[in-house]
C-alpha cells in the first residue's frame, strides 16, 4: 500500500499564487452577515446584508439620476442603466481613492453577483413569456425574409471579426482544438445579430407604430433574431467546453435541448389546462402561482447543472407559460420589483467588469468597433434590400433596419457569459458594451428623424357634422377603451340613422394604454385585422386579457356591420401612454378623414347609480383630443344609454346658439330621419341681457343660428310623417341660470334617454360663473351641470365641440347657410310614430 504523500501548505499555496491560471484567494468571516449595531461599536459595511442593502441602494439611486438627467434626450432607459453601471466601475468612481474597496468590496462581489443573477433570471423568464414560439412560426414570409437579412450579415460580420480579433489579441489567442475556436466567433455573431424586443417594443409604442407594417414586421423580426440568439448562445456555450473534451460539449448541448423540449412538451400542457381553467372562471391560487415561480429556479437549476446556464432555462421555462391571463398575472407579479431592483444590479456588475484600462491593444479594439458599426449599418441596408423586393417604400425599410439595432439586456447577456466563461477577454468586453450602448444611443435620434417626421396636416374637406350635401358619407371615429364602452356608442351610432341614402362609416379604434410592459401579442394581435385571431393557437386561454378585449371590440362593430344598412365598421388599435394617446386619435382621425370623435368620459355608472372614476388620466386624454382634434369632437357620459334600443331612444337637444351648437342641430337633423326617435329640440333666448361681443360678431352669430335651425327645420319637415319620428322643437326665453336650469329639468323629466349639448353655448352670460366650479372643463358648463350628481338625471349627455374652420374671405365655412331670422310662427309639426 502506497503511503500516503503529506504537501506543504504554503508550498501549495506559493505554487498557486505563481500560476498562470491562478484564481483569487478571499477570507471571511461566516458569522460577519448581520450586524449587532453601531453602539456596539459595528461598521455597517463590514457585514454582509447592511453592506449588500447598501449596495442596492447606491446602484438604484445612480440608476434612477441617470434616467432622469437623460430623460430629456428620449434615451431608452438601458442607456442610463449601463451609464450607472459604467460610473460606478473602475473607469470612473473607481478611480477615486477607496471607493471600490468601501462600496464594492471584493468579498461582497459574490454576494451582489449571486442577487444580480437572481433578477437576471426572473427577467428572462418573464421575456421568455411574453414571446409566444407559434407566433414566430406563424409570420408571414417577409418577417422571415426582414429576420434573415437582418441577422446573418451581422451574424457573418461577427464571426469573420472574431477569428481575427484571437489572432491579433495575443492574450486571447485560441490555441487546441479547432471547435474551441469557433466559441468566440459565434457568441460575437450572436451579439451583433441580437435585438431586444422588449425595448423595441417600447419603441414601436412611443413612437405610435403598433399598428402599422413597419411596426409588427420590426416586432415578428425581433422575436425571430431573439430565438437565433438564443440557439447561438446555447452553440456558443456547448462549444466552450470541447477545452474539456468533445464529450462534455455534446452533452451540453443534449442537455439544452432536452430542457427545451421537457418544457414544451410536459410543462406548457400543464399550464395550458390551468390558463383554460382560469378562462372558465376559475381561480388561479397562490400556491399555483408560487409552484411557477419556484418552476422557474428549478429550471435554472437545471440549466446551470447541465452546462448551459440558468438564464437559458428561466427563458425556456417562460416560453412554455401562454401568453394569456396566466402569463400576465405572473409577469404583473414580477416584473416591478425586478426590473425596478434587482436588474440595475446586473448593470452596475456589468459596469464593475468595464474597465477602459484593460483596453490595451489598440489594433483589436478598433477592429471590434469597426465591426459593431459595420453589422449595424448592413441590417439597414439589408432591410432596405428586403423593402425593395417586397415592394414597400425605401423609407419604412430604413425604418425596419434601425428598429432592429435596439439593443438591450440580451445583448449584455451574452457578452457577460462570454466572459464568464473565459471566452471573451476584458479588453473586448468593454469595448463591445461600449459599442452597444453607442449604437443604441445613435439609433433614437436617427428613429426620431427617420420614423417620426413632422406630421402633416392630412388634407380633406369634412370635418365637421354639418355639411352642405345631407347624404354625404359621415365618418365617425369611435373610441374604446373597454368592451363596457361599445353598447353606448353602438346606440349612439343607431340613433345617427344610418341608411343607404346617407351612410355611416365606423371606425372603432380600441385604446390600449402601454405602461412599460412590452408584450409581442400585445403590439402585434391587438393592432392588427380580426383575421389575426385565426392562427392555430388562438383559443381563449392563450390569450392575454387586452387580445380578448379587442376581440370583443371588433366582434361587436363587425356585427353592427352586418345588421345595420347602410353602416360599415372597421376596428384597429392604438398602443401607447396616455400622455401621448391623443396624437394616436388625431392621427387615425386624419388618416380616416373623420367628422366626428365619440371618446367615452372617463367616469363609468356604478352600481349605486352614481359616477365613478375609470381612470383619471382618460379626462386629460379627452382634454387633449379636444384640443388637437382635426375634426369635431363628441365625449359621451353613458349612464345606460347601451340598454336603449336605437330605434325609440328618447332624444333632446338644447340649443343656446354658437359654433358647438350648430354641430348638436346637425347631429339632431340626422336623427330625425331614425324611424320610432323621439327628438326634442330646445332653444334657450336670454331676456334683457346685454352682449359682451361687437354687434358685428353679434348679428353674424345669430344669423348663423338662426339659418342653422331652418336647415333643421326644413329637413325636419321634408322627412315627413312617414318615418314614424316624433321630432319637436321649442323655444324658452330666460332672464338667468337658474331659470334656464329649471327648463333643462322640465325637459328631463319628460324621461329623456340623452341630453346633447354643446361645449360652449352661445349665451355665455348665463353661463358665466359655472365655470367657476365645474368638475370637468372638458364637457364645458352645460355639460357638466348634466354630469354631475347634483343634477341627479338617469338620461346620458353627449358634449359636442365643433371643428374651428378657418375664416376665408370674411365668410364663414361652417355650412354656408344663411338667410333671415328664424320666423317667430316657423314651427315643425308633432309627428306621431
Amino acid at each position: 500500500m502506497a503511503a500516503t504523500v503529506v504537501s506543504d501548505p504554503l508550498e501549495e499555496l506559493w505554487n498557486h499564487t505563481m500560476s498562470a491560471d491562478r484564481s483569487h484567494l478571499l477570507c471571511f468571516y461566516p458569522s460577519k452577515i448581520t450586524m449587532s449595531g453601531i453602539w456596539l461599536g459595528d461598521s455597517p459595511l463590514d457585514f454582509s446584508l447592511p453592506l449588500l442593502l447598501f449596495q442596492i441602494l447606491v446602484v438604484t439611486s445612480t440608476t434612477r439620476a441617470a434616467a432622469l438627467i437623460l430623460s430629456p434626450l428620449g434615451l431608452p432607459s438601458y442607456i442610463a442603466e449601463i451609464l450607472a453601471g459604467f460610473l460606478l466601475g473602475p473607469s470612473v468612481l473607481g478611480r477615486l481613492p477607496h471607493f471600490s474597496n468601501i462600496v464594492f468590496p471584493t468579498r461582497s462581489l459574490f454576494v451582489l453577483d449571486s442577487m444580480s443573477l437572481l433578477g437576471l433570471i426572473y427577467y428572462t423568464f418573464t421575456i421568455g413569456v411574453e414571446i409566444e414560439l407559434h407566433t414566430v412560426l406563424s409570420a408571414g414570409p417577409r418577417s422571415f425574409w426582414f429576420a434573415a437579412a437582418s441577422a446573418l450579415p451581422p451574424f457573418l460580420v461577427g464571426a469573420t471579426t472574431g477569428y481575427i480579433a484571437l489572432s491579433t489579441d495575443d492574450s486571447r489567442k485560441t490555441k487546441g482544438q479547432f471547435l474551441n475556436s469557433l466559441s468566440f466567433p459565434i457568441f460575437l455573431g450572436a451579439t451583433f445579430c441580437s435585438t431586444a424586443f422588449s425595448v423595441l417594443a417600447r419603441n414601436i409604442a412611443e413612437l405610435k407604430l403598433a399598428g402599422t407594417d413597419v411596426g409588427q414586421l420590426s416586432i415578428s423580426a425581433s422575436l425571430i433574431n431573439d430565438t437565433f440568439a438564443w440557439a447561438g448562445l446555447t452553440v456558443a456555450t456547448a462549444l466552450a467546453h470541447v477545452r474539456y473534451g468533445l464529450l462534455p460539449s455534446v452533452w451540453t448541448l443534449v442537455s439544452g435541448l432536452l430542457i427545451f423540449a421537457a418544457s414544451y412538451l410536459l410543462v406548457r400542457p400543464m399550464f395550458v389546462r390551468l390558463a383554460r381553467r382560469a378562462a372558465e372562471g376559475a381561480v388561479v391560487s397562490e400556491v399555483q402561482e408560487c409552484s411557477v415561480l419556484i418552476g422557474v429556479m428549478v429550471a435554472a437549476l437545471v440549466a446551470d447543472a447541465g452546462g448551459t446556464h440558468a438564464i437559458f432555462g428561466a427563458f425556456v421555462f417562460g416560453l412554455a407559460v401562454p401568453n394569456g391571463p396566466i402569463g400576465v398575472a405572473l409577469v404583473e407579479k414580477v416584473e416591478d420589483f425586478v426590473v425596478g431592483t434587482l436588474l440595475p444590479l446586473f448593470f452596475a456588475m456589468s459596469g464593475l467588469r468595464t474597465d477602459t484600462a484593460k483596453v490595451t491593444n489598440t489594433h483589436a479594439a478598433v477592429l471590434l468597433m469597426v465591426a459593431a458599426l459595420a453589422a449595424a449599418i448592413l441590417k439597414v441596408v439589408a432591410a432596405v434590400g428586403v423593402a425593395r423586393a417586397s415592394g414597400m417604400p425605401l423609407h419604412d425599410g430604413t425604418s425596419i433596419g434601425l428598429l432592429l439595432n435596439t439593443k438591450g439586456v440580451i445583448e449584455l447577456v451574452i457578452l457577460n457569459i462570454a466572459r464568464n466563461k473565459r471566452i471573451m477577454s476584458d479588453q473586448s468586453f468593454t469595448v463591445l458594451v461600449f459599442m452597444s450602448a453607442l449604437i443604441t444611443a445613435l439609433v433614437t435620434p436617427l428613429l426620431a428623424m427617420v420614423v417620426k417626421p413632422a406630421r402633416r396636416l392630412v388634407f380633406y374637406k369634412r370635418r365637421t357634422i354639418a355639411w352642405p350635401q345631407p347624404d354625404a358619407e359621415l365618418r365617425i371615429l369611435a373610441c374604446v377603451h373597454v368592451p363596457r364602452d361599445v353598447p353606448a356608442l353602438l346606440t349612439l351610432l343607431d340613433v345617427a340613422s344610418p341608411s343607404n341614402r346617407s351612410p355611416v362609416a365606423v371606425h372603432a379604434l380600441h385604446l390600449i394604454e402601454f405602461a412599460g410592459r412590452s408584450s409581442a401579442l400585445l403590439l402585434i394581435n391587438a393592432s392588427a385585422p380580426t383575421s389575426s385571431f385565426s392562427s392555430p393557437e388562438s383559443s381563449a386561454h392563450g390569450r392575454s386579457q387586452v387580445e380578448m378585449q379587442f376581440k370583443h371590440i371588433a366582434h361587436a362593430f363587425m356585427a353592427y356591420e352586418e345588421n345595420v344598412v347602410g353602416a360599415s365598421a372597421r376596428t384597429f388599435a392604438a398602443v401607447s401612454p396616455y400622455a401621448s394617446m391623443h396624437d394616436d386619435v388625431a392621427a387615425a382621425a386624419e388618416d380616416q378623414h373623420s367628422a366626428l370623435i365619440l371618446l367615452p368620459f372617463h367616469k363609468n355608472r356604478s352600481v349605486d347609480g352614481g359616477m365613478e372614476v375609470f381612470h383619471p388620466a382618460i379626462q386629460s386624454l379627452n382634454t387633449n383630443v379636444q384640443r388637437f382634434s382635426p375634426c369635431t369632437v363628441g365625449i359621451l357620459v353613458d349612464r345606460g344609454l347601451g340598454s336603449v334600443p336605437g330605434v325609440g331612444c328618447r332624444v333632446a337637444a338644447l340649443f343656446f346658439g354658437g359654433r358647438d351648437d350648430r354641430e348638436v342641430v346637425a347631429l339632431a337633423t340626422r336623427m330625425a330621419h331614425n324611424p320610432g326617435i323621439d327628438l326634442t329640440v330646445l332653444r334657450f333666448v336670454q331676456k334683457g341681457g346685454s352682449f359682451t361681443a361687437s354687434e358685428f360678431d353679434t348679428l353674424k352669430e345669430r344669423k348663423a343660428d338662426d339659418g342653422c335651425l331652418r336647415e333643421f327645420l326644413d329637413r325636419a319637415n321634408s322627412v315627413g310623417s312617414g318615418s314614424g319620428a316624433t321630432v319637436e322643437y321649442r323655444e324658452r326665453g330666460v332672464f338667468n341660470a337658474s331659470e334656464m336650469v329649471a327648463q333643462i329639468r322640465e325637459v328631463e323629466a319628460s324621461g329623456k334617454d340623452l341630453l346633447v349639448v354643446g361645449k360652449v353655448p352661445g349665451l355665455s352670460a348665463l353661463t358665466a360663473g359655472m365655470a367657476e366650479w365645474s368638475e370637468c372643463p372638458e364637457l364645458g358648463p352645460i355639460g357638466d351641470l348634466l354630469a354631475s350628481r347634483d343634477f341627479q338625471t338617469t338620461a346620458s349627455v353627449l358634449v359636442v365641440q365643433s371643428y374651428e374652420r378657418p375664416v376665408v374671405g370674411g365668410v364663414s365655412a361652417e355650412l354656408g347657410l344663411g338667410g333671415d331670422s328664424l320666423p317667430a310662427a316657423a314651427r315643425p309639426p308633432r309627428r306621431g310614430r
